[in-house]
């Protein structure tokens, strides 16, 4: 399935490191407003950065890409959970002061790109991002943090962004349309922002299957390696 990732945690953290926060506290719950925005908007803000990065420097395609690439001078850090594979591995160095969005097993419509992911209108375009995550088996859903398993958390938390405009680079963007800069979109996914982690190394594990739709039947799995500075 386009545009999936996934996680499923790996401890290789010291027990002194799990001085954090667990538990309902440690991520923002699925009808807040982080920061004055809903989840919806911030898949669609998350989206609007993965656009905008060239191809060929995107972390979340290029294993061992810079992961501050682009990323906002705001309180949210974009980690790169997409999966060109079955499977993606990515390390990433985080600022500690920043909030951590992740954006798993999502699927996105626009008026740029063809079927399975086009839609003319708005409308269309959240049919069409509904219809393919319709497909997930949530009860295959896992995300780990650490040794803290969070999966009962991200089933709850499918999301669907509002109708949004992205801009993305004439040459080496991430749909391989040369010469087109700029779309419109509606995604819809699975979504959870984690607050700023304790400074050191962590790892966020993601993994999920989907049964119908685009690139199904297929599990998916991501696993992302943390430094926190």
């Amino acid at each position: 399935m386009k545009r999936i990732s996934i996680l499923l945690l790996i401890l290789v953290v010291p027990t002194a490191l799990f001085a954090q926060n667990w538990g309902d506290s440690a991520a923002y719950p699925v009808h807040a407003t982080p920061f004055g925005m809903t989840y919806g908007d911030w898949q669609a803000a998350y989206l609007q950065w993965f656009f905008s990065v060239p191809a060929s420097i995107n972390p979340a395609v290029t294993a061992g890409a810079d992961c501050n690439v682009a990323q906002s001078s705001g309180p949210v850090f974009y980690l790169p959970t997409w999966i060109l594979s079955n499977t993606f591995t990515q390390k990433c160095t985080v600022p500690a002061s920043k909030n951590l969005l992740l954006f798993t097993l999502w699927w996105e419509c626009s008026n740029i790109e063809t079927p399975p992911s086009y839609g003319a209108n708005p409308q269309d375009m959240r049919a069409c991002a509904a219809a393919a995550e319709d497909g997930v088996e949530v009860n295959t859903l896992k995300l780990t943090v650490d040794r803290h398993d969070m999966s009962a958390l991200l089933r709850e938390m499918r999301h669907q962004s509002p109708y949004y405009d992205f801009t993305m680079p004439a040459t080496d963007n991430i749909l391989g349309l040369d010469g087109v800069t700029s779309g419109s979109s509606v995604s819809d996914g699975y979504t959870v922002m984690l607050k700023p982690l304790s400074p050191g190394k962590h790892v966020i594990h993601f993994e999920g299957t989907c049964s119908t739709g685009p690139g199904c039947p297929t599990s998916y799995a991501f696993t992302e390696y943390l430094t926190v500075q």
